[in-house]
């Protein structure tokens, strides 16, 4: 019972997507928040940035090589919040 009450106070816990992205060599843009992350030519991270916005010509550079829900990452050394984070590789 305990269990059921702390994954309905939580829901992010349980419901959130985590991935690693240490190998990412060039992204894509979908919208002026919305980033693709490729290695190679395969597309590994779709995620959505909170108040930030990137360009074609930022920097991207992960904080950390696992990454969920929520965590930050460097565009253009600004400190920004990864949201909606969907892998995209196998």
């Amino acid at each position: 019972m305990t269990c059921l009450v702390a994954i309905f106070l939580l829901p992010n816990l349980s419901s959130a997507e985590c991935t690693s992205i240490g190998y990412f060599n060039s992204f894509f843009l979908e919208g002026p928040n919305t980033v693709i992350l490729y290695a190679a030519s395969k597309p590994v991270l779709r995620f959505d940035l909170l108040n930030c916005t990137v360009q074609p010509s930022s920097k991207i550079q992960p904080l950390k090589s696992d990454v969920c829900d929520g965590d930050e990452i460097m565009i253009d050394g600004f400190k920004c919040t990864m949201m909606e984070i969907k892998p995209l590789g196998p």
